[in-house]
C-alpha cells in the first residue's frame, strides 16, 4: 500500500481509535478500581460498627476473651475474607478473628492511631499497618465508646490483593472488549476508507484516461454521497472535452477544407498564367479572380483571429447611449447593393421614431451587420426582408425576419456553431465560412444580451435584445 488517502486515512483513524479505546480503557479501570475499593471499604465499615456494638459490651465487661465475641469474630473472618481485632482504650489488641493471629494478642498499636479513635473519628489507610499484616491490606478502623467514654476500637483487615484479583479479573474482561472494540471499529473503519478510496482510485484511473485524449471514459459511481456528484461532474467533464475534442476536429477539417479550394484555385490560376494556358488577354481576370480568393482567405482569418480573441474574453466594451433606428438605417444602405441585385422588398418597422439603447455601439453595428448580410445571403430573390422594433420591459427586442427555406429544428440549435454552413440547397452564399453567426453570439453574450432564432414555413427569424438607453 503506497502512501495514498486510503493509507493515511487508515493510519490517522486508526490511531484515534487506539488513543480513544486507551483513554477510555484507563478511565474505567480507574472507575472499577475506585468501586472495588469503596465497595470493600463500606462493606468493611458496615461490619465493623456491628462488631463495635459486641466489642463495647465485653470491653465494658472487662472480658475480651467472650466466647461468643470470638465465634463472631471468627465468622465474620470467613465471610468478609478478611481479619477483625478488637483493641481496648490502651490500643492493647484484646481479641483476633484468626487463630493464627493469636500472636498478636497484647501487642499495642501505634498510638496516633489510638488518638483518632479517641476523637470519635474512623480510620482507613492502605498497607502492612506498621508490619503487623503478613501483606498488603485495607484497614478500617470504628472507634467503642461506653457511656460516651473511649473504650477501645475494632480494627478490619482486607486483604488488597484479593481485592487486586477481582479487579485483574475484571481489568481482563475490559481488556478483550476494548480488542475487540477496536478490532470492529478497524473492520468498520477499514470498509469506509475503501468505500471512499474505492471511487476516488476509479475517478484517477479514469481522470489518466482522458489525459491520454481518450474522452469517451465514463464512471459509474452509485455512493450517494458527495464521491457520486464528483464522478458526476467528472462525467460531465468529460462529456464537455469530448464535445470540445469533436469540435475542434471539427474546425480544423473545416478550416482545411475551406483553405484547400481558394488555394487550389489560386495556384491553378497561377499556375495557368505560368505555362501559359491563360491567354494574355485572360491574364487581368483571372488575377481578380485570385485577388478576390485572396481576400476571401484573409476575411477568414482575420474572422477566427477575431472570434478567438473574443472567446478568451479580450473583448473591450465600451457601453454607451446611441439611437437604434438611424444605426440600422445605415446598415441597410450599405446592404442597398445586394438588395437590388436580388429584387427584395425590405420593410423597416418602429415602434417609435427615436430609440435610444444602451450599448457598444460599434459592436452593435456589427452584429446587425452579420445579421442583415445573413438575411441578404439567405432570401431568394424577390424575396422580402422585414426589421422591426419592440420593447419589452427595460430591452429593445429587434427581429430581423426573411422569407426563404425554413430551418429544421436539429439545425436551428447549430447555426451558431463555428464553420457550420447549414442545409446548402438554402442557397448559402458561395463567400460565406461559417463564422458570422459565431462571433454574434460571442459578441451578445459578453454584451449581456440574449438572441435566439426561429423558422417556420417560409421564412427564419432571429431575436435580440438591447438595454433600453
Amino acid at each position: 500500500m503506497k502512501n495514498s488517502i486510503q493509507k493515511r486515512l487508515f493510519i490517522t483513524y486508526g490511531v484515534a481509535i487506539i488513543i480513544g479505546f486507551t483513554i477510555l480503557a484507563l478511565s474505567l479501570l480507574r472507575i472499577f478500581d475506585q468501586y472495588f475499593i469503596e465497595n470493600r471499604k463500606e462493606l468493611l465499615y458496615e461490619q465493623g460498627r456491628k462488631v463495635a456494638r459486641e466489642a463495647a459490651t465485653v470491653l465494658y465487661s472487662g472480658n475480651p476473651n467472650s466466647r461468643s465475641l470470638i465465634n463472631d469474630l471468627q465468622v465474620l473472618d470467613r465471610f468478609l475474607d478478611a481479619h477483625i481485632w478488637v483493641i481496648n482504650s490502651d490500643g492493647i489488641i484484646v481479641a483476633v478473628s484468626g487463630l493464627n493471629e493469636e500472636r498478636l494478642l497484647g501487642r499495642q498499636v501505634r498510638e496516633e492511631k489510638i488518638g483518632n479513635l479517641a476523637k470519635g473519628e474512623s480510620i482507613e489507610e492502605r498497607g502492612n499497618f506498621d508490619g503487623m499484616l503478613g501483606e498488603s491490606s485495607l484497614t478500617v478502623g470504628y472507634p467503642v465508646f461506653v457511656n460516651n467514654r473511649f473504650s477501645g476500637g475494632v480494627l478490619v483487615h482486607a486483604s488488597l490483593l484479593e481485592i487486586q484479583e477481582n479487579f485483574r479479573e475484571i481489568y481482563r474482561l475490559t481488556l478483550w472488549v476494548i480488542l475487540i472494540s477496536v478490532a470492529i471499529a478497524y473492520a468498520i473503519l477499514y470498509i469506509q476508507i475503501r468505500r471512499i478510496s474505492e471511487p476516488l482510485k476509479e475517478i484517477s484511473g479514469a481522470a489518466k484516461v482522458i489525459a491520454g485524449g481518450e474522452f469517451h471514459k465514463r464512471l459509474n459511481i452509485n455512493t450517494g454521497d458527495e464521491i457520486e456528484e464528483l464522478g458526476n461532474s467528472f462525467n460531465n467533464m468529460a462529456k464537455s472535452l469530448e464535445k470540445i475534442e469533436e469540435n475542434r476536429r471539427n474546425l480544423i477539417a473545416n478550416i482545411s477544407h475551406d483553405l484547400r479550394s481558394p488555394m487550389t484555385s489560386i495556384r491553378g490560376f497561377i499556375e495557368g498564367m505560368i505555362d501559359g494556358t491563360i491567354p494574355e488577354d485572360k491574364r487581368e481576370h483571372y488575377l481578380n479572380i485570385v485577388l478576390d480568393e485572396s481576400n476571401r482567405l484573409i476575411k477568414m482569418t482575420n474572422e477566427l483571429l477575431e472570434l478567438g480573441n473574443m472567446q478568451q474574453g479580450s473583448l473591450e466594451i465600451k457601453k454607451e447611449a446611441f439611437e437604434l433606428n438611424e444605426t440600422i438605417r445605415r446598415k441597410l444602405v450599405a446592404y442597398e447593393k445586394g438588395i437590388t441585385e436580388k429584387k427584395l422588398d425590405v420593410v423597416f418597422s418602429m415602434f417609435e421614431e427615436k430609440t435610444f439603447v444602451l450599448s457598444d455601439q460599434v459592436l452593435l453595428e456589427r452584429v446587425l451587420s452579420n445579421l442583415m448580410d445573413n438575411a441578404v445571403k439567405f432570401t431568394p430573390e424577390k424575396g422580402s426582408i422585414e426589421i422591426r422594433t419592440s420593447t419589452k420591459e427595460d430591452r429593445i427586442k429587434v427581429e430581423i425576419t426573411n422569407t426563404g427555406k425554413s430551418i429544421s429544428s436539429e439545425e436551428l440549435n447549430r447555426v451558431w456553431e463555428r464553420f457550420h454552413k447549414g442545409d446548402t440547397s438554402r442557397g448559402l452564399h458561395k463567400g460565406g465560412y461559417g463564422l458570422g453567426l459565431a462571433i454574434v453570439r460571442e459578441i451578445i453574450s459578453q454584451l449581456g444580451e440574449r438572441i435566439w432564432v426561429s423558422s417556420g414555413e417560409g421564412y427564419v427569424k432571429f431575436t435580440l435584445t438591447i438595454e433600453k438607453a
